[in-house]
């Protein structure tokens, strides 16, 4: 996203304008309101993605607070390129107050220091990459909690862009920070530290339930989608598969696949809608030829005798319809596991 071109009614004001002008554009579907007093130009706002109109309003959230705020929590997540599922609904940020009073319309504010493990990312304050993972762990329902583990642990590769994060003597908005970046930013966090951090929980129930996501998370996982399909397929009780296994193509080339159940030779593959539209998937190819490539590869490991089962989002959201695909493809199931997927908290 680039630097956005946002309007505040302030300047209006400070150019003898009727700041009332605004509101009519508004009405009249010209401008979009981002926040009170923050417009911006309506068509530059419809090529915006969620993130990006989220990561806006967080933007002009901190240009009106007395003191720059330290974004914590989803918000923090999603400039380290954690895997949290979907847009947050409100803006988290941390406060030294410990009165009543924390959360607000749009914005929830989390007891924490103002400078104790914290970074600065372009124009934002940030909690480090192993407060903002601790604090999703401590807070997000099972399945999402090993999701954000897992892309914690994920090394961001070449592919990592090391000027997101710059000193605070840079200019912000030369280096402009993405909402959605395609990989995780940052060193990764290895299990030790995880870990160390989750032994200074405050509650004894929270570290127990802290190491079950570290020790059922993987760094093999390749994305959020393939993160929460391995929880539901141990808590369906199928057989648990080899991350990542490698097969050589009849061209010599070298296929990773998402799943593999060795004994029943099976793949799982889950087919998420950005997993064939990164930039840098399938060496740039269109999506039509994306789609085309990724037959050619299933149909090459399906000739060594292997068989394939695969899902998207919506299948993975209905448990029956998941459990069904995976018995179709020829795994069983040796009963529902008990654990602590049960709770019911809600995504940010």
């Amino acid at each position: 996203m680039k630097k956005p071109k946002l309007i505040r009614s302030a300047e209006y004001d400070h150019l003898g304008q009727d700041r009332r002008k605004l509101a009519t554009l508004q009405r009249k579907g010209l401008l979009v309101r981002v926040r009170r007093g923050i417009y911006m130009d309506d068509a530059e706002w419809r090529t915006l993605s969620g993130r990006e109109r989220y990561g806006l309003r967080v933007l002009t959230f901190g240009q009106q607070t007395e003191q720059e705020p330290v974004f914590c929590h989803a918000t923090a997540a999603l400039l380290w390129g954690l895997w949290i599922v979907g847009t947050p609904q409100r803006i988290h940020t941390r406060t030294e107050v410990t009165t009543s009073g924390r959360s607000s319309t749009g914005v929830t504010r989390h007891i924490g220091s103002y400078t104790e493990s914290v970074q600065r990312c372009g124009p934002f304050l940030v909690t480090d990459k192993l407060s903002t993972t601790m604090q999703l762990i401590d807070t997000l329902a099972f399945p999402y909690a090993v999701a954000v583990c897992d892309s914690s642990l994920r090394a961001p590769g070449n592919s990592w862009n090391r000027n997101l994060f710059m000193p605070p003597e840079s200019d912000p908005f030369q280096h402009w920070p993405a909402w959605e970046p395609e990989v995780p930013q940052g060193l990764p966090l290895t299990v030790a530290q995880l870990r160390a951090a989750a032994a200074s929980l405050p509650s004894r129930a929270a570290q127990v339930r802290a190491l079950k996501v570290i020790e059922f998370s993987s760094a093999l996982s390749g994305s959020a989608g393939e993160s929460l399909s391995r929880v539901k397929m141990f808590r369906l009780g199928f057989p648990a598969p080899v991350l990542q296994e490698t097969f050589v193509l009849r061209d010599g080339k070298k296929a990773k696949t998402d799943f593999w159940f060795k004994e029943k030779r099976i793949v799982g593959e889950f087919d998420g809608l950005g997993k064939y539209l990164r930039a840098n998937w399938s060496g740039g190819l269109s999506l039509p030829d994306r789609i085309i490539a990724e037959k050619r590869r299933e149909n090459q490991i399906r000739a060594q005798g292997v068989g394939f089962a695969r899902w998207d989002w919506q299948d993975l959201m209905d448990t029956e319809t998941f459990a069904s695909i995976l018995r179709q493809a020829g795994l069983r199931q040796s009963g529902l596991m008990t654990g602590p997927w049960g709770k019911s908290r809600k995504m940010p």
